[in-house]
């Protein structure tokens, strides 16, 4: 526990950045205020691979102890009953169902978008660090060598999740609701059945707009609103982008990435190897939350390889056409060309 309370320190309080963002509170194995209500994985505020898988298997096993402690789980009486309701189909959530298959748990996961949607979202080649590195991983979904890039990753947490016909609808849930003893997950849109994946006991939820469950897991990321930059010029469509999908779309092209931390040292590394004149953007005047590895590749590029510019203590004024125009903490104005 210390090594993660360091982790979340450093990560969270020790680099303030703006406006912190408000975190649901989280008690020791993910439990919340709200008795039979968990949360687990990016959402409890520590966006590590292992931890989330440890976090999503652990908070089950804990379910189905509470669960055998009153009376066992759901009879067939209870048809249209969960034993846990997982909402979020990321590493967290997926862990989570496949221990609740395991232990034999009426279960299944709500995904708004598809399994593992944050990490389909990394850039094409994206490195995968698997941190704390000496940390083992607890329960049956594991990371192998080819999880070293996204791709990889992907393909290896696939295989252990729907390829082995775990339970999952497309639904986005969009609160949770008390109802006696029980929880109703309340979906404005009715969930659908992906391909190939049968739910069994659990296909009652199709169609439905509540979903009874005797205890909830919320394994939800926190990578669907991204920050803004607040300056004229950001709504062009054709030339500002929130994520990096494949660097070779801009290849031969000025490209700006703002931002200091992992994501944008990992965009402007995979930019200026895909053939873009990069420039790297950050308000400060120093690095500080990347990892070593990051800060390492960034450095190469820009004093031994002269093929990254690097603008510290700067902030974009104003996004044109064909221009971009960023100001030092001095009040000077530098303008970009710009694709």
């Amino acid at each position: 526990m210390n090594l993660i309370a360091r982790y979340t320190r450093w990560l969270h309080t020790q680099w303030p950045a703006g406006q912190p963002e408000t975190l649901p509170v989280v008690r020791e194995g993910g439990a919340t205020n709200v008795p039979g209500l968990y949360v687990v994985g990016d959402l409890s505020g520590v966006p590590l691979l292992k931890l989330s898988v440890n976090a999503g298997t652990r908070v089950v096993r804990r379910i189905h102890g509470e669960l055998q402690g009153r009376g066992g789980k759901a009879s067939e009486s209870d048809a249209d009953i969960l034993d846990v309701a997982i909402i979020g189909g990321g590493t967290a959530g997926f862990a989570a169902a496949k221990e609740a298959e395991k232990l034999g748990l009426r279960y299944l996961v709500f995904e708004a978008s598809e399994p593992f949607s944050t990490i389909v979202n990394f850039p094409k080649e994206k490195p995968i660090y698997k941190y704390p590195t000496d940390m083992g991983v607890d329960g049956d979904l594991d990371f192998h060598d080819k999880s070293d890039v996204k791709e990889g990753l992907l393909e290896d947490l696939r295989e252990q999740t729907v390829d082995q016909g775990l339970k999952y609808v497309h639904g986005r849930a969009s609160h949770v609701e008390r109802d006696g003893k029980l929880f109703e997950v309340v979906l404005p849109d009715p969930a659908s059945e992906p391909d190939g994946v049968d739910l069994g006991e659990a296909s009652f939820a199709l169609g439905a707009e509540r979903v009874k469950a005797r205890r909830v897991v919320v394994a939800i990321g926190r990578s669907g609103n991204y920050r803004k930059l607040g300056v004229p010029g950001e709504d062009k469509a054709h030339k500002v982008f929130n994520r990096l999908h494949d660097p070779k779309d801009f290849a031969g092209q000025n490209v700006l990435v703002v931002g200091g931390g992992d994501s944008a040292l990992e965009a402007a590394v995979a930019l200026v190897e895909a053939g873009a004149d990069v420039t790297l953007s950050y308000r400060k005047d120093e690095f500080n939350r990347p990892k070593p590895e990051n800060q390492e590749k960034i450095q190469q590029l820009t004093e031994r390889d002269g093929k990254l510019g690097l603008v510290m203590s700067s902030n974009v004024s104003e996004i044109r056409d064909t221009e971009v125009d960023l100001d030092n903490k001095d009040g000077e104005k530098k303008t970009l060309n710009n694709d």
